[in-house]
């Protein structure tokens, strides 16, 4: 109880340090009490794992049953996570804030904060919903918090709109259990639901959780929110608060059961779905914050579909099903918030320190901010799953969760599940190509123009501490993960039983819960390729004679191509043209190729205007453009032409993307809802007979729906 008391104080400290009375001279101080708040209930979490439970109780509510915080093993395995997340990103983020002032952006955090904390721990319905709405208010306000930059009001909308919408659907869901049971409290929902209603509370509950976390269709606030949010928040929203959706979908298993089959094969379409469309819009987006938002739909859809198979196993009373399926979410769960709190992190630096996030511009960052680059490449690596890093084991879960299909019955399972299973494969190669050309035009480019760093935040040293801690937790999850499974199924022993520990057939080895399926050692691959690279590379020098190490310094080749200079590279749109042609039915791809007219000097070195050669101009969905070179872009200078140039002929290209869902779902939906608005306000003649008509008419329809259910 005081753990959970303290906690809540700290944040509700925080708060207080940052009204706009105080904000700057106390705004470090709010940022350190966020801090402490976090190490606190991350303690609180760690206990209950060691069935120490936390309980706190706020007295009654009236007729809406007793305020009651708990932290059982569920509750304590997501508070773990995400308080360990939030206490490392806030370091980092205190040492941003020591950089560059923003007021009363540490009171929205605190705010985010004690949200998830009561999510986390809620045992009342009441309790949980005003930590929920509370939760969408923090991300209005962070979404909106630099209002005066555009964009911001809109995403600030989107985020609010879509937060209400879930806050909606949980609260209808919720009632209607609570109806059934004739309780608000958690346990008496646990003990008395069936029945249709309880289906219906099944869906409404899901896809409220679902609008949190970026479901397809339901997806399109959250890049844009994330992106918009200050550069220390973004890791708070990403990494840390989105993780109370899944938290929710686990909690409504753990209530409620096995679901309905048609809503767990639903569960696992929306899955594939999600992860492959949004890596699709990562794999081509030329801005990083974008690019990295858009990557944390691909893992809500990664997720899910470990949740998906869960579900699957429920509804076939397949127990070992169930827990690798929930084993392989959380795996990815805990993967996804270091990785992408690591790139938010890295992120917010070389946006404050260089002051953007365009790709194209954002070149050689490992070699002016060192600690940042480090976070890219870790980050990134992560995130695409790649070996030696948290996403690597946790990624073969779930395809091997997926690939267990052959051990249910039922045609439509199998189905989803291998349609689940086929996306997701496909999401984890494009993700590997989206993640390689981010590191490659970010960390190791090459900075064609020096650009001036504007804040030198690298060098304090809790932004470094944090950033360390990051990168360090990426790769040591992945050489500690069967311990990180053994404490997985602490965790999830309410749902699964000790059936998680058949995960770990030996000490050191990995295996989907299944016996002699398959198996995986994290931690030895983490000894072996190391020490193989290092074979090799004896052996290479051994072989010859030491001539590999020294080294001949000649000028770059550069093609041998006419205007081809040392400084030439492959733009954001290079690296990307390949995905937008193999992923072209899914992006809506429109190519043109058209004639441009080029300057050409009477030298044959050829020019445009903007010292670039032909561009091609591509408009993503969301407005964003950049150029696409044929050959070589030139210095970031202004070119005039000159008399002794003559216009010449030259080939242009034009492609543009589209985002289908807000294209082919949203804009006819908002059409038609404006054309019914239009049409609704006729009634609005100003008459008061008119008025006393429709009211007439009201009681009238009321009277006929009592009398005919009576």
């Amino acid at each position: 109880m005081l753990l959970l008391l303290i906690g809540f104080l700290l944040l509700a400290l925080a708060m207080l340090l940052d009204l706009p009375r105080w904000a700057g001279r106390t705004a470090q101080l709010a940022w350190v009490s966020c801090t402490a708040s976090a190490v606190v209930l991350t303690v609180a979490g760690a206990r209950a794992l060691t069935d120490r439970p936390s309980t706190l109780n706020l007295g009654s509510l009236g007729g809406l049953g007793t305020a009651r915080l708990n932290v059982d093993r569920l509750s304590g395995l997501f508070l773990l996570l995400c308080f360990a997340i939030a206490t490392l990103v806030l370091l980092a983020a205190t040492g941003l804030i020591a950089s560059v002032e923003r007021p009363r952006l540490a009171g929205s955090v605190a705010l985010c904060l004690s949200a998830v904390a009561l999510v986390l721990t809620a045992q009342n319905v009441f309790v949980f919903l005003f930590g929920w709405e509370s939760l969408t208010l923090a991300f209005y306000l962070l979404s909106g918090h630099d209002r005066h930059l555009p964009g911001r009001g809109r995403a600030a909308m989107l985020a609010g709109g879509f937060g209400k919408l879930s806050g909606a659907l949980l609260m209808l869901g919720f009632l209607i259990l609570a109806a059934h049971a004739h309780s608000l409290d958690f346990t008496a929902i646990a003990a008395n639901h069936g029945g249709p209603t309880s289906s219906v509370g099944y869906v409404l509950l899901l896809f409220g959780f679902g609008i949190k976390v970026g479901w397809v269709p339901l997806q399109i606030w959250l890049p844009p929110a994330y992106a918009a949010a200050p550069g220390p928040a973004r890791p708070v929203m990403a990494a840390v608060a989105v993780n109370v959706g899944f938290y929710g979908m686990w909690r409504t298993l753990q209530l409620l059961g096995a679901p309905a089959v048609w809503l767990a094969v639903t569960v696992l379409i929306i899955a594939g779905v999600t992860a492959i469309l949004g890596i699709a819009h990562a794999a081509v987006h030329r801005d990083l914050a974008y690019l990295v938002a858009w990557s944390s739909v691909e893992n809500a859809g990664v997720i899910t579909a470990g949740f998906g198979a869960a579900l699957v196993g429920a509804v076939a009373h397949n127990d070992k099903l169930v827990a690798v399926g929930l084993l392989a979410g959380f795996l990815q769960i805990t993967a996804h918030a270091v990785g992408k709190a690591t790139l938010f992190v890295a992120t917010a630096v070389a946006e404050q320190d260089l002051g953007t996030t365009d790709l194209n511009q954002l070149r050689g960052v490992a070699r002016r901010l060192p600690w940042t680059g480090a976070g890219l490449v870790v980050g990134s690596l992560t995130l695409a799953g790649l070996p030696l890093t948290a996403g690597f084991a946790s990624e073969w879960f779930t395809l091997e969760a997926l690939m267990q299909q052959f051990r249910i019955d039922g045609t439509s399972m199998k189905l989803a599940t291998a349609f689940a299973g086929a996306l997701v494969a496909l999401t984890v190669g494009v993700a590997g190509v989206t993640f390689v050309r981010l590191v490659s035009l970010t960390a190791f480019g090459h900075p064609g123009t020096p650009q001036a760093v504007l804040h030198r935040s690298e060098h304090r040293p809790l932004l470094r501490l944090g950033v360390g801690a990051l990168v360090v937790a990426c790769i040591g999850l992945s050489v500690l993960a069967p311990l990180e499974v053994r404490v997985v199924g602490v965790g999830l022993a309410q749902l699964t039983g000790s059936l998680v520990d058949d995960a770990r057939p030996s000490p050191w080895v990995l295996q989907p819960v299944f016996a002699d399926f398959s198996a995986l050692s994290p931690t030895w691959l983490s000894i072996v390729l190391p020490l193989m690279f290092l074979a090799i590379a004896a052996f290479t020098i051994i072989v010859s004679r030491g001539g590999l190490l020294r080294v001949r310094r000649v000028p770059v080749w550069t093609s041998a191509s006419v205007g081809v200079t040392r400084q030439t590279q492959y733009t954001s749109f290079g690296y990307a043209n390949v995905m937008r042609k193999v992923l072209a039915n899914l992006l809506r791809t429109r190519s043109e190729l058209r004639v441009n007219d080029l300057l050409t000097r009477s030298t044959g070195d050829p020019r445009t205007a903007a010292g670039v050669t032909p561009a091609a101009v591509v408009a993503s969905a969301d407005g964003n453009r950049s150029d696409a070179v044929r050959g070589a872009p030139g210095p970031d200078t202004v070119t005039l032409p000159t008399p002794s140039e003559v216009a010449e002929p030259g080939l242009g290209y034009r492609v543009d993307v589209v985002e289908v869902i807000e294209r082919y779902v949203y804009l006819p939906l908002a059409a038609s809802l404006f054309a019914v608005v239009t049409q609704a306000k006729r009634l609005q003649s100003g008459r008061l007979d008119a008025y006393m008509a429709y009211m007439l008419i009201a009681v009238v329809a009321v009277l006929a729906v009592v009398a005919g259910t009576a």
